[in-house]
């Protein structure tokens, strides 16, 4: 069956049974176990509008693979004609316009170290294997928010293969109305085979904030940083997380075992102003450590990428909340006292800044009032999977009542229709559209999908 889309392509196609299926077929969250038709393994954009051509002729749905890092691995699908683009991941950078050329297959990791050579970087995530591209398309939350935005607010343009195997650039001036879905719509509209990003003077050293406190402070660490938050000056973005330290070399033997809460986040402005503005991060509660000091960008970058191992099931969710008042931080404190493993990661990533002072219908990505993020993930062995799951369910459901509007970020959460409409709120009729306009058969459905709607 697949001799013809062969014929007509220069990267490989691998179907099942031949070397290299098995591994193609893999992605970050080993829970996922989804066997394509075929795997095109792309080396062009030509090869990219072959396999669109070829699928909707033949009638396979199409899921498309950059970095295959989403919690829901939506990169990979049943029965259908999986578009790997992780050979497509060159780098360029133009000093001259500060913009950074970007093919989707790239990575997080792949597009700090290029364009720190220069002293730049663009707003990406924290953990340094996640694709650029479905960070970007869904949003794209890192260290540099509070300054510059996400991610998908600094896309200035992108190439992308349409449902009808067109290939067409989308900006503020060409196809409008597809710019404005790409940035915070996923990837509903077409595969993008590279974008441009804005660039901003980073590094190569920052300020890097680096706090741990005790767990059992975690209500004042929690309403302080509200209380910092409602100041903080947008050169200023951090994290919070709590975990459970291992009992492992190079961890202090006093730590094993100990639940924690881990403060990080970087000062994006003149060094020298820098230890004034994160002070208060250093005082939420007492310390039991505070490395906080000078790195390189890239370093601060790939910190946590422990937190997101290779080659383990996992399963996670996440809300957005308005405030963490002392209703909210009891709610969630009250059902950490009930962990089903002690792998569970409860993260709180701040939200202000130029971030939110985009108009909720200036981009796809409509949640621009949020003060704080809640995720929720584990990972756990397969023999535990229903347990840990059903966990993690019960706590979005208990904080359900004290999200903003039941909104979500879709790049940490299951496909879920009704999560979906929700996150969109008032944007998804418009994306819903646009769905019918460029995708009228929903081609592209493995992501958080928006229905075409005349």
């Amino acid at each position: 069956m697949f001799e013809q889309l062969k014929a007509n392509v220069n990267g490989r196609l691998i179907v099942p049974g031949e070397e290299g299926y098995n591994e193609r077929r893999k992605v970050w969250n080993t829970s996922v176990d989804k066997h394509p038709a075929a795997i095109l393994v792309c080396k062009s954009v030509s090869d990219v509008v072959a396999a669109v051509k070829f699928a909707k002729e033949k009638g396979f749905t199409v899921s498309i693979r950059g970095g295959g890092h989403h919690v829901a691995g939506t990169a990979v699908c049943d029965h259908g004609i999986m578009i790997d683009l992780s050979d497509m991941r060159k780098v360029t950078v133009d000093t001259k316009r500060h913009i950074a050329i970007v093919e989707a297959g790239a990575t997080l990791g792949e597009v700090d170290a290029e364009t720190q050579k220069f002293g730049l970087a663009t707003p990406t995530g924290t953990v340094t294997e996640t694709g650029i591209a479905g960070l970007a398309l869904c949003g794209g939350i890192g260290y540099l928010r509070g300054k510059y935005g996400l991610t998908s607010d600094n896309i200035v343009s992108a190439h992308i293969v349409t449902a009808e195997g067109e290939t067409i650039q989308v900006s503020e001036q060409e196809h409008p109305d597809l710019y404005w879905a790409i940035r915070g719509g996923g990837g509903n509209f077409g595969v993008v085979t590279s974008f441009e990003f804005q660039l901003y003077p980073i590094g190569p050293e920052v300020l890097a904030v680096d706090v741990m406190y005790d767990y059992k402070d975690a209500k004042q660490v929690l309403h302080n940083a509200q209380a910092f938050l409602r100041t903080a000056p947008d050169e200023v973005s951090f994290n919070m997380m709590t975990v459970q330290m291992p009992a492992v070399p190079g961890v202090p033997e006093s730590l094993h075992n100990k639940r924690v809460i881990i403060i990080a986040g970087l000062y994006s402005g003149d060094k020298a102003d820098g230890e004034k503005a994160v002070q208060p991060l250093r005082e939420l509660a007492q310390p039991i450590s505070d490395n906080t000091g000078i790195v390189r960008y890239t370093e601060l970058q790939s910190r946590f990428d422990q937190v997101a191992p290779k080659d383990v099931p996992v399963y996670g969710s996440s809300l957005f909340v308005k405030e963490l008042n002392d209703e909210t931080i009891d709610a969630l404190l009250g059902k950490l006292e009930q962990l089903p493993r002690p792998s569970v990661l409860v993260q709180f990533w701040e939200c202000h800044g130029r971030m939110n002072r985009v108009s909720p219908d200036a981009t796809a990505f409509a949640v621009r009032d949020a003060s704080f993020l809640l995720l929720f993930d584990i990972d756990f062995p397969m023999e535990e999977a229903k347990q840990c799951r059903e966990w993690i369910d019960s706590v979005y459901e208990a904080m359900l009542p004290y999200s903003l509007r039941s909104t979500s970020y879709l790049n940490t959460v299951q496909a879920d229709r009704q999560i979906t409409k929700d996150t969109y709120g008032d944007n998804y009729k418009k994306l819903a559209t646009l769905k019918q306009k460029y995708d009228p058969t929903n081609l592209f459905r493995h992501n958080h999908n928006i229905e075409p709607q005349v």
